[in-house]
C-alpha cells in the first residue's frame, strides 16, 4: 500500500519525467545510464519512507535526482580510476637517494666549503650575494665598495676557482 507522502511524488515523477531523463543525460552524458538513473529515482519514490514530510514534490524529486546523479558519477571516476591504474613494476626504485648519492653529495659539499674559504673575503662575498641572494652587480658593488667590472671579476675568479677544486680533471685541460 502506498503511503500518502508517495502519491504526489509518484505524480509529480510521471508529470516531470522528460525532464528527469533530460536532466540524467545533462549531468551523466550518457542517454542510457540517464535512464537507469530515472528509475531508480522511481523505485526511490517507490520505497519512500511514510515519516518524510514531502511539500514540494517536485522539487524533492529533483533533489532526489541531483543525489543519484552524483552517486553515479562518483562511481564512474572510480571505475574509470580503477582501470586506470597500472601495476606498479615489479622493481621499483625508491625516491630517496643512494648511499652512494648521499655520500657523493655530502662530499661535494665538504670540497665546496674548502673552496670558498680558500677565496678572499671580498670574493667569496660577492658570489655568494649574487648566487644566492640574487643580488645585482650594483647592489654588490655598493655593498663591498668596489667598481661593477670588480664584482664580474670576483665572481668569475669564484667561480673558476671553484670549479677547479670540485672539477680538478677538467681544470688541467
Amino acid at each position: 500500500m502506498q503511503n500518502e507522502q508517495t502519491l504526489p511524488c509518484l505524480t509529480a515523477f510521471e508529470e516531470h519525467h522528460n525532464d528527469l531523463l533530460r536532466f540524467f543525460t545533462h549531468k551523466l552524458g550518457c542517454r542510457d545510464l540517464a535512464a537507469d538513473c530515472t528509475q531508480d529515482t522511481y523505485m526511490h519514490l517507490v520505497r519512500m519512507r511514510p515519516s518524510i514530510d514531502v511539500q514540494n514534490p517536485r522539487a524533492f524529486l529533483f533533489r532526489v535526482a541531483a543525489n543519484l546523479a552524483v552517486d553515479n558519477l562518483r562511481k564512474l571516476r572510480t571505475r574509470r580510476g580503477a582501470l586506470s591504474i597500472e601495476p606498479p613494476p615489479e622493481e621499483t626504485a625508491s625516491p630517496a637517494p643512494s648511499a652512494e648519492d648521499t655520500l657523493d653529495a655530502k662530499q661535494r659539499v665538504a670540497q665546496l666549503e674548502i673552496a670558498m674559504r680558500e677565496l678572499s673575503p671580498k670574493c667569496r662575498r660577492a658570489l655568494l650575494l649574487n648566487r644566492l641572494e640574487g643580488r645585482t652587480h650594483r647592489e654588490i658593488a655598493d655593498s663591498l665598495k668596489v667598481s661593477e667590472s670588480m664584482v664580474a671579476k670576483y665572481i668569475v675568479q669564484a667561480l673558476r676557482h671553484c670549479r677547479a677544486r670540485l672539477h680538478p680533471e677538467e681544470s688541467t685541460r
